[in-house]
């Protein structure tokens, strides 16, 4: 989004986050303490990817580590994040950071879930209430357009 307004596009009436990997830094503390909880994503993993990504380039910068970039001017956004990821602390800096740029925020913390749970919601009544909140947000973000 920061790109497309940046680029003078248009923007969507609002969006979510969901699992969001908002800082390649990872200096946020469930880094660690979150670190082999969740089955699916862990710090090394992470660590790897973004080395493969950044090709170089610094973690802090904007595009990468959306925690550091300009977001003035974005439309509402939800953030949804498990407790038992890796990423919690980042995503949870992430909603403030977006408060702070006078975004309109919401941030679910979901318990006793995992990375992109959502991908699940067939078997998972959790997967499901989340993609329903995800709506719930969006459709509240458009009739307020």
């Amino acid at each position: 989004m920061v790109a497309a307004r940046d680029a003078d596009l248009p923007l969507p009436a609002a969006g979510v986050a969901i699992s969001p990997w908002a800082n390649l830094e990872h200096t946020g503390a469930s880094m660690t303490t979150r670190d082999g909880i969740d089955p699916t994503v862990s710090l090394a993993g992470l660590d790897l990817m973004a080395a493969t990504f950044l090709q170089g380039a610094s973690k802090a910068h904007p595009a990468a580590s959306p925690v550091f970039a300009d977001v003035a001017g974005l439309p509402p956004i939800l953030v949804q994040i498990a407790e038992s990821e890796v990423m919690l602390s980042d995503a949870i800096r992430l909603a403030a950071h977006l408060g702070e740029g006078n975004v309109r925020v919401s941030l679910e913390v979901w318990p006793e879930m995992f990375h992109v749970w959502h991908m699940f919601a067939s078997v998972l009544p959790e997967g499901a209430q989340a993609l329903q909140s995800a709506r719930a947000f969006l459709e509240a973000s458009l009739s307020q357009e």
